[in-house]
């Protein structure tokens, strides 16, 4: 007989040699809690399967899997802070472990978007690089922190930090429309609007239908003096959001450098349609009609609609102080009354 059995025969004749007694019950261990509080979390018992964590961590304060659940628990409630605290410890316990450091960057990204001061910002941020470079050392190739690290480094304003990171990314995931559109946001930064056009353009090529990508690329256009590119893009804006003000503005805009008062009026009054509310389609369309009265200053009406529109803009956004001057050179002296 070996010896497990010898054992197993002893406890048995324990066992009846005591009727009655209740035999002790396998001690649970922080795995077990670990295993329970990760199906309770799949259930949707969120607070149960925080308590089965906290119980895995208690016996096992070094179980870096478990604190790390419980830093997920606390995402999913949005204690941001709670989650920070769990996925630091989980850090320091294992810190070979990828997702921790990942989900801790990110964690760190949403403090410093929900942060007030400058300082706790540019800390949070700080912080954030700082274990995004850990994760990148962890897992090379991974493209989301990359792209984070971008971001982080270009709200920290190092530009050629965040240009390289977001390259990368690029290198790893060729098709990702958002890197691209990252990188053209880094290269007009620096003034670089062919570098930036390329990136809007590539962004555009992953995904067409994205009317903001379309505005910038539009915008920079524009900065070149490209007008017919500008407005042709715009368009495309248009099309892509049909029902928002901004493209037709834009166009607006394009048609009136080009000298095309009427297609810019017409763009213009369709802004107006689509948002009544609109200071720029109402400065726009007083620009036209005042362009027509510079050009003959007999048709009076002119003036008086291109003052009419400029005051609409001015109740709608008064901060315009280029627009005030031009209402006070341009409107009519008016005779004080006789006495």
């Amino acid at each position: 007989m070996s010896t497990n059995q010898v054992l197993l025969a002893l406890a048995a004749v324990v066992a009846l040699g005591c009727p009655g007694c209740v035999p002790p019950k396998p001690k649970v261990s922080a795995v077990d809690h670990f295993v329970k509080g990760q199906m309770l979390l799949d259930g949707g018992d969120v607070e149960a399967a925080l308590a089965e964590l906290a119980q895995a961590v208690k016996i096992d304060p070094k179980l870096s899997i478990a604190h790390a659940a419980i830093g997920d628990v606390h995402r999913r409630r949005g204690d941001w802070d709670m989650a920070r605290r769990s996925y630091e410890v989980a850090c320091q316990t294992n810190p070979f472990s990828f997702m921790p450091h990942y989900n801790l960057g990110v964690t760190y990204q949403v403090l410093a978007g929900a942060a007030q001061a400058a300082d706790q910002v540019e800390k949070f941020l700080k912080q954030a690089v700082d274990v995004y470079l850990r994760a990148i050392n962890l897992a090379p190739d991974d493209f989301d922190s990359h792209l984070n690290i971008s971001a982080c480094y270009f709200q920290l304003g190092e530009v050629e930090q965040a240009g390289k990171y977001c390259r990368q990314a690029i290198s790893i995931d060729p098709n990702s429309a958002k890197a691209y559109a990252n990188l053209a946001t880094i290269e007009e930064s620096q003034d670089n609007v062919y570098e930036a056009i390329k990136a809007y353009k590539a962004c555009i090529e992953q995904d067409m239908h994205q009317p903001d990508v379309l505005m910038n690329l539009g915008a920079a256009y524009m900065k070149q003096g490209r007008l017919k590119a500008a407005m042709k893009t715009f368009q495309q804006a248009v099309e892509e959001d049909p029902n928002s003000a901004g493209p037709w503005e834009k166009v607006g805009a394009c048609q009136f450098y080009l000298r095309n008062f009427p297609d810019a009026m017409n763009a213009y009054g369709k802004a107006v349609a689509l948002d009544s509310h609109s200071a720029v389609a109402h400065r726009g369309m007083g620009v036209v009609y005042m362009a027509q009265f510079v050009m003959d200053n007999t048709k009076a009406d002119l003036r008086d609609k291109a003052l009419e529109e400029w005051n609409l803009s001015l109740e709608l956004l008064p901060d315009q102080d280029d627009l005030k001057r031009l209402v006070e050179k341009y409107s009519p002296t008016t005779a004080a009354p006789g006495l």
